[in-house]
């Protein structure tokens, strides 16, 4: 398998989680297809070794060789099929390393409510946003790095719950739920914690036109997810894509 066949395997990945983004491939700029799907895929890499691997000694080494390839990306010297895709593009990758392997020592990670959750991950977001605006040429808005978050908690639902981390959700809602305890979560605490995600979405636009999609699709999803349904491409998504991609 030569690195294109690598890279689209690992694109694959990501689609197959996110369903929506094949709308948004309709719309990308041809310049911008490659550098999107790389990045794109690796930020679901990176999300996969550092939030869902219950074992310690797996995520610690899945994080600390991403955290080395995240160095080596911005020496010029990337190894991975997905970071040698990004290799002309002028980012700090290096500096998402200390703050992605700062939250992973914490994981799972156990935060008094959806506030203080987003406060933790907030450093590694804000590293992830930098890196973002310079992969698609723009500036980072301060309100990216709360839309990433969102994201990331969102994607491990509705599985995560059931997870050896409960899927990050806050304290309060556990103890809202104590019963909730090992048996499966109860509808009530999904919808609470989905219109918690909700309300933590950035109204305002991204500093880009990729993280706007993100952000438009993530309230679809967080809606869809709240009736119970599945994360199905429609005509909305298409709307979607189409303005986060011309208004940038």
């Amino acid at each position: 398998m030569d690195a294109g066949d690598s890279l689209q395997a690992f694109a694959a990945k990501w689609r197959a989680a996110w369903p929506e983004q094949t709308v948004l491939d309709l719309f990308v700029p041809p310049a911008q297809r490659l550098s999107a799907a790389a990045w794109a895929s690796l930020l679901f890499e990176l999300h996969s070794a550092a939030f869902t691997l219950e074992h310690e000694a797996v995520r610690d080494g899945k994080t600390g060789w991403w955290a080395e390839e995240l160095q080596r990306l911005q020496g010029g010297a990337p190894r991975h099929p997905l970071t040698q895709a990004l290799a002309d593009v002028d980012a700090p990758f290096a500096a998402m390393a200390v703050p992605m392997l700062s939250v992973v020592r914490d994981v799972p990670l156990l935060a008094g409510d959806t506030t203080s959750l987003f406060a933790r991950l907030r450093p590694f977001a804000e590293a992830v946003s930098a890196c973002e605006a310079a992969v698609f040429a723009s500036r980072a808005h301060a309100t990216d790095a709360d839309s990433l978050i969102a994201e990331w908690l969102v994607l491990r639902l509705p599985d995560g719950l059931a997870a050896f981390d409960r899927g990050m959700l806050p304290l309060h809602l556990r103890a809202r739920y104590a019963a909730f305890a090992d048996n499966a979560p109860p509808p009530a605490l999904r919808r609470d914690w989905l219109a918690e995600l909700e309300a933590a979405v950035p109204r305002t636009a991204a500093g880009n036109w990729f993280r706007e999609a993100q952000r438009r699709f993530l309230r679809r999803r967080i809606r869809a997810l709240a009736a119970d349904a599945g994360p199905r491409p429609g005509p909305g998504h298409v709307w979607d894509a189409w303005r986060a991609v011309r208004s940038r």
